[in-house]
Parts: structure tokens; sequence; C-alpha cells
């Protein structure tokens, strides 16, 4: 088959969240099964173009009609790292190249849903000119949610595009792309067709994540739980109707990360590689980490980890409720990442005037390593979770995830049972700062058993979630909406 795998973010070029890690490992794996499948992303101005061999090719200008303006591209050409899939880079200096961030904060939502309306565009354009004609358009969250529209509307007889089919998975149900109703001239989509009900129209705003819903041949989500939940209301975010309308097409495929990538007995970027077999490493890249962040150094302290985007999401409003208690505690806690003002300002703070919890605000590859693997814990208090991949990280690294009992959470990590002694982690159910408190100080005390503590880390190290499993799922989905099964 041949697909074309379309999103804002590809790692390890850009990348914000989880959607990055997916987009730069998934299509490795779909190629490795026999397909032919390219990448297509915008160029943003902070991606290093140098570094990863990033070239502008000779290809005729991808020219888009928005509104009433004509909109010009570039392409420049890669390949995702140790592989030979080819990602496509289309370039516009106005809507991406201009920018050292992949969504920057202070610009209006107005112009963040042209960027990624003229860029879905433009991604069918380019795979017109290119004479590449897909099979299957995969199209990740909400910035490609108009190309099921497209494909269904404004190119449905477009010859090499009118036969594919669209495959749009939801990353993140929280981001819809919702703007209001003068939105649809600039796309391109009639308002007499598009301003209704059961089409983009939802609670008065225009809702370009409903529209691919809607227009999608598959929808997938990147949990199973998480597939189910978002049916509800509770996790809907005010899509859970037209979701349970469209539920026989809907499924949930769990998300893998690269063992090639994080490996604790090949990582580069580590202080000292080590296995399950032979854990000693892992003890100097604890004592390193609190050493860098002038934590007292003890083995016998636990140290939590967080790696996380700073949003309420990540439950971190019940980290704040709980700081005080855990100031008094005898564990340690180093928090790196990057979001919501009020929580990069809460976790300086807490940096500053604790003797037990240090900050780095921002994001940086090689700290997160630094913390899944100096770490003991890992925390992932999450309000919801459509999968997560930071647990699976620690996992591989031998850190013991504590998460709240919920989407791809559910999925992955499997409870300690003080009976059996099997379990690859720990977690809690309501989602309250009390639950939380309670089970890390459950885990310090397992932590206190080191015979037990290595026998968890030994099978949290064990779990695959490689993308074998789950690359092969996408492509019976694939074969499916082709028809071929």
């Amino acid at each position: 088959m041949n697909i074309l795998f379309v999103s804002a973010e590809v790692s390890p070029f850009a990348k914000v969240g989880g959607l990055a890690d997916v987009a730069g490992s998934l299509p490795k794996a779909i190629k490795k099964a026999g397909h032919n499948i390219k990448v297509v992303m915008p160029l943003y101005g902070c991606i290093d173009k140098e570094k990863f061999g990033i070239k502008f090719i000779d290809f005729p200008p991808i020219i888009v009609q928005m509104g009433c303006s004509d909109i010009g591209l570039g392409v420049a050409k890669g390949y995702l790292p140790d592989s030979d899939v080819e990602i496509y880079f289309l370039a516009n200096d106005g809507y991406f190249g201009n920018f050292a961030w992949v969504y920057p904060q202070w610009v209006s939502n107005r112009f963040e849903q042209e960027r990624y309306a003229v860029f879905s565009k433009a991604a069918l354009e380019f795979s017109r000119l290119l004479n590449f004609c897909p099979d299957i358009i995969h199209c990740n969250d909400w910035h490609t949610a108009t190309i099921p529209m497209h494909i269904k509307h404004n190119f449905k007889f477009c010859p090499g595009l009118s036969g594919a089919k669209t495959i749009f998975t939801i990353h993140n149900l929280a981001y819809q792309g919702r703007y209001s109703k003068d939105i649809l001239d600039f796309i391109g989509f009639p308002s007499d067709w598009a301003w209704r009900y059961d089409m983009l129209e939802c609670y008065g705003e225009v809702n370009m994540m409903k529209g691919a819903i809607k227009f999608a041949d598959k929808v997938t989500t990147v949990s199973p739980t998480y597939a189910e939940e978002i049916m509800r209301s509770e996790y809907g975010e005010g899509l859970d109707e037209i979701l349970r309308d469209n539920k026989y097409k809907t499924c949930g495929i769990l998300n893998g990360i690269d063992y090639d990538l994080y490996n604790p007995a090949k990582d580069k970027k580590i202080v000292k590689n080590y296995s399950s077999k032979n854990l000693s490493g892992k003890k100097e890249c604890k004592t390193w980490l609190q050493k860098k962040y002038g934590l007292e150094v003890n083995a016998e302290i636990p140290l939590f980890g967080i790696v996380s985007r700073l949003v309420d999401q990540k439950g971190l409003d019940l980290i704040a409720a709980i700081a005080h208690e855990f100031k008094q505690m005898r564990a340690q806690m180093v928090v790196l990442g990057s979001g919501d003002g009020w929580y990069e300002n809460m976790f300086r703070d807490l940096g500053l005037n604790s003797k037990n919890i240090r900050d780095f605000i921002g994001y940086n590859a090689t700290e997160a390593e630094y913390i899944y693997s100096g770490a003991d814990i890992f925390l992932m208090p999450s309000r919801f979770e459509p999968c997560g991949i930071s647990q699976l990280i620690a996992m591989a690294y031998g850190t013991l995830p504590l998460v709240r009992e919920t989407g791809g959470l559910v999925d992955t990590v499997q409870n300690f049972n003080p009976q059996t002694e099997e379990g690859t982690g720990f977690k809690f159910w309501n989602y309250d700062a009390n639950g939380l408190l309670n089970t890390m100080r459950w885990a310090m005390d397992i932590y206190k058993n080191k015979k037990t503590w290595e026998k968890i880390v030994k099978s949290a190290m064990a779990q695959d979630f490689s993308w074998n499993q789950s690359a092969q799922k996408y492509i019976w989905l694939y074969e499916d909406a082709c028809g071929l099964k």
C-alpha cells in the first residue's frame, strides 16, 4: 500500500508531545512491514536542517488557494533517522519558517487555524504533484483534521487522491481546532454545506476535529481504554455524542516506543549503561542526578522524577496540593518541563525553597534521559491520558511509574500486588491529592525492601511496548479501510 502520513510534529525534527514520538517511529515500523510510506510535516524555523541533512529539492511550487489568496510553499526532503523513510517538509516562512517554536504562544487562534489549514491542503497538493497516489492518508490530531473533509469534498474528483481512504488518529481530544464561522471561507468549505450541526458546527463554533471524526473512513485513538473513555461525557470534551455516533469505525491502538532509542544498555546520553541483568549502572545514574541537582547523595532516599508538559491535564494541581507534605518527606523530586506559567513558577519556587525538590523549566532531551535513568519512581498523576509515552520510557529504564488509573495508563502499567509481588508500577484511582500522596508513601515503603523493588524493576524492564505489534494493527486497519480484508 501507498501511505501518506501527515503530522504537525515528528521526532526528532520538531517535538512538543507524544504525537512527535508516534510520527517519528510508527512510519518506520510500517515501512519495515513492506509498505510504501511517506511522511509530511511543516518546516518550522526551529528545525536544524544541517544537523538532519534536510535539503530543498527541485519541485514544482505548491500553490494553494485559501480564501481569496494564493499561498506558495516550497519542499525540502530528509529521512527519518536510521531508516529509508522519506520525510518531506513544506516550507512557508510566514506560517512556519519565521518561528523558533512549533506552537508560538503569542500568535492568535486565527493564525494558528490558518497555518494548519494551509499545511493540510498543501500536503494534498504535494502528493498530487509528486504523483504519489496514496491508498491511505493517515492524519493526526486537529492540525490535519481538514484533510478527510477535503478528500470527501474539494478533492473528490482529483486524480490520484479521489480514491484515498483517510485514517484520523486522536492523540489528545482536548485540542480540537475550534474557531468562528468565518474560517470556513479561508479553508474553502461553503457555509451552506459545512455550517450545520450534523457537519462542522459545534456549540456555535467550527470544530475541525468533529469534521474529521465524521468524514474519516476510520478513527483511532492511542490506547484502547481512551477509545472507550471518550465515548462518555466525562472524557468526551463535548464530542462524546459524535464519537458515539461513529463508534462503529473507531478503535484504540496502543502507542509504542522505539527501543533502539530508549535502551539503557546502549543509550550514549546517560551517565552509565545498565540492563536488567546488571543494575549497578542505574545506581550510578541516580548518584550523578542527585549531584547534578544539588540533592543529598543517598541511595536510600527514593527519587521521584517528572518529565512532562506543565499543564492541567498532567495532574500537576495534585502535586501542588501535596507539595508542603512532600517537602517534609524523606524523598526527592526532579521536575523537567514547560507549559503553563503558573506551574512553571510553582516548580521554580519549590526548587528554590526546598531541600528535596529541583526543577528544570524547559525541554531538553538529554536532561530527560538523565531523569528517566536516574530516578527511582516516575510520577504521572494525570487527570486524563490518551496513552502516554513517558511511562513506557520510564519502564524501559527501570524507573517505576506511579500513575492514575486512566486512559493508556490503564493499558500499560500493572499495579503492584504485594501478595504475588507482581506488577510494573503503582496506581491510584480517584483524582484527589490524598490518593496520590498515599500511593507515593506506599511506593516509598516498598522501596525499602531492595529485593522486592529489584523484582518490580526487572519486571518493568521486561515489558515489550515496541511498535511491531501496534504497527501491524494499523496495517490491518488500513487494509480494512481499503476493503482488502
